[in-house]
């Protein structure tokens, strides 16, 4: 790590068969959650990422980051946008 900088922080890694809905803009159910920042709090925005670290969406987290791990069922992000809403509407401008 870089000195002076502080690590990324309230991320929520998501498993790959999950990735083309969560970056189409679809919640993110807590089955789907591999990994995420302990430190997180219901209702602050998160970042979904893949495994390789890419951004898929951001939105706001409704469980904290230990109950993602640790739950099996129920919605652990509501996506406000995801990445491939992005790129779509990028396309319908030009």
């Amino acid at each position: 790590m870089i000195e002076g900088t502080k690590a990324q922080r309230l991320w929520v890694k998501i498993r790959a068969e999950a990735e083309p809905f969560v970056a189409r803009g679809k919640s993110v159910f807590a089955k789907h959650v591999t990994d995420a920042d302990e430190e997180i709090r219901p209702r602050e925005e998160v970042t979904a990422v893949n495994e390789d670290k890419e951004v898929l969406a951001v939105g706001k987290a409704l469980l904290t980051g230990k109950e993602m791990k640790a739950f099996k069922k129920g919605v652990a992000i509501r996506v406000r946008r995801g990445a491939a809403e992005e790129v779509k509407k990028e396309k319908t401008r030009v």
